[in-house]
């Protein structure tokens, strides 16, 4: 029996809807997803984008960042055959940089990508005020001194760095890589820069801003939301996309490698076109771009989800097609075009040709304990049968919420894991967490006391119908 399928004390808020749903029919969710959790014991440790991955050693490689202007973002280990975790390095040390004197690289926000032995990521800033970087700090700190492409050695445990990019308070907010090619691709934040290295070369180029003057941008006239997750396909074209809807090119190959592709355009994407919907002149996240996008070999096209909608979308890059598929929003959200919630990072491509998307859906209350904006549910899309499922919402042993998460990957075990912000029940561990952390926090998670943990869900067979494995 699911251990977390009667949970006392716990009711569900008016008219959630928290359902098991395919294309033709819907059930009531009976059982939630049981998570185990590893703590890697740092406190002022707050958030993690993207960067979680199986390595083929046998190991999960993930980081957690922070925004605690003393601190900088942490790399970690585990080891699924012994459950032991440990930390492997601390950015502003492994970069001999003084977090002190200044602005530390605060986040890890790429994927984690293997490839001959290394595991390839960028750094990013998490230092901010109004929204942009801090480029006066407090405290006499240098402003942040740019992001660096880095690759850390399987079989020795060390750390590289490759290239710096040579722009203060510009980090590198994605990154994306072309194996094939030997080179990775940068996009940096807020100015939307892009770089790429050839690791053969040992060569830096940058290409320019390719959105406009990025989040610097002025509103209503220059200023555009950084596409978060580039897309890399097997001839090494990478794509992204901007706020407008459009979707911009780069191909090396060209006397202008860089080019917006005419007729497309993402603001399709969405099976909920109000009329009267509009895109109103204040910043805002996700609404037009896409929110992460991956390569899928079986299909030949790139698979992503759009940021305001959360609508699954097929991408064709030889014939330029454009594909609606599904929405994979939570039932129990407003039925509207934009997803209160937005779409997040943790997607990939599963065994059976089967997507895995950790969505933001419905917020479970539980007497006694703060109110949060929306729990953390396993969502599933079978592309050869068209099947969309809900498996229903994680849950944490003593009846611990899955709020967040911006990761996934299967590891070597065949579990599902993820780095998820999971509330913290234990007043002196509130209070602990209180005093280190003080008000760095990102501003989507300010509403509730929570540390970030290394989550293990059931393995992934049992989220595939039997008669596909």
């Amino acid at each position: 029996m699911n251990p977390f399928s009667s949970i006392l004390g716990i009711r569900f808020f008016p008219a959630m809807g928290l359902l098991l749903f395919t294309q033709s029919q819907a059930n009531t969710v009976s059982n939630f997803i049981p998570a185990e959790l590893f703590d890697p014991d740092f406190l002022e440790g707050d958030s993690n984008y993207h960067s979680l991955t199986a390595a083929s050693n046998g190991l999960i490689y993930f980081t957690i960042g922070t925004h605690k202007a003393g601190s900088s973002a942490r790399f970690f280990t585990f080891d699924p055959a012994t459950d032991h975790l440990s930390e492997i390095g601390r950015m502003n040390e492994v970069l001999g940089e003084n977090t002190e004197t200044t602005v530390p690289h605060g986040k890890v926000h790429t994927p984690l990508i293997e490839d001959e032995g290394f595991l390839y990521f960028s750094t990013h800033t998490s230092t901010y005020r109004g929204g942009l970087p801090d480029i006066v700090p407090e405290s006499g700190r240098d402003p942040y001194p740019g992001g660096h492409f880095m690759r850390y050695h399987l079989r020795t445990g060390t750390f590289e760095s490759l290239a710096q990019i040579p722009m203060e308070s510009e980090g590198l907010i994605t990154m994306a890589m072309d194996t094939a090619g030997n080179r990775l691709f940068g996009l940096t934040w807020p100015s939307g820069i892009l770089y790429t290295y050839s690791i053969d070369e040992d060569r830096l180029l940058q290409y320019g801003a390719v959105q406009g003057r990025g989040e610097w941008g002025q509103l209503g006239k220059d200023w555009d939301f950084i596409c978060r997750r580039l897309a890399v396909g097997p001839d090494g074209r990478a794509f992204g996309s901007s706020n407008d809807g459009s979707i911009w090119e780069f191909d090396s190959r060209r006397s202008r490698p860089i080019e917006v592709i005419e007729g497309l355009s993402l603001d399709t994407i969405p099976d909920r076109n109000e009329a009267d919907f509009v895109i109103a002149p204040t910043s805002h996240y996700f609404w037009r771009n896409w929110r992460t996008i991956l390569w899928n070999p079986e299909t030949a096209s790139f698979w992503g989800l759009h940021g305001g909608s959360t609508q699954l979308f097929e991408f064709q890059p030889e014939t330029r097609a454009l594909r609606s598929v599904t929405n994979l929003r939570v039932d129990g959200l407003p039925e509207t075009r934009r997803n209160p919630l937005r779409s997040q990072l943790g997607f990939m491509l599963g065994p059976e040709n089967t997507l895995f998307y950790l969505a933001h859906g419905p917020a479970i209350e539980i007497a006694g304990r703060r109110e949060i904006s929306s729990n953390v549910y396993l969502v599933t899309y079978q592309i050869d049968t068209g099947i969309t499922t809900n498996h229903g919402p994680v849950v944490g042993p003593d009846d611990r919420r899955v709020f967040y998460t911006e990761s996934i990957a299967i590891g070597p075990d065949d579990h599902l894991y993820s780095v998820a912000w999971v509330e913290t029940i234990n007043p002196d561990r509130m209070t602990a967490i209180q005093t280190t952390r003080g008000n760095a926090l990102p501003d989507e998670t300010r509403e509730i006391i929570y540390e970030i943990q290394l989550i293990r869900l059931p393995p992934v067979q049992a989220f595939i119908p039997s008669d596909l494995q």
